[in-house]
């Protein structure tokens, strides 16, 4: 699946930055992969897809997305 399909899926989580950030589908493999919609409080022509590495710490896990690192943790599961 292309990054519009995976975009189109079902949000698994959200985070309140960024004007809603929703998490739609996490890929795993030999790097790991996190697809994400932002300005989701707007509507749908706003709305930009995204796909980001996700990064494992001793601390935490975490992806970036415009320099800013986004943890997983903070993410609320829906």
């Amino acid at each position: 699946m292309n990054k519009k399909e995976m975009c189109n899926k079902k949000s698994i989580a959200y985070y309140s930055g960024f004007n809603g950030l929703e998490i739609k589908a996490i890929e795993y493999g030999l790097d790991d992969f996190v697809y994400f919609t932002v300005n989701s409080w707007y509507e749908q022509s706003k709305k930009s897809c995204h796909r980001a590495k996700i990064y494992y710490t001793n601390n935490d896990t975490f992806f970036k997305y415009n320099g800013y690192k986004i943890k997983l943790a903070d993410c609320i599961r829906m």
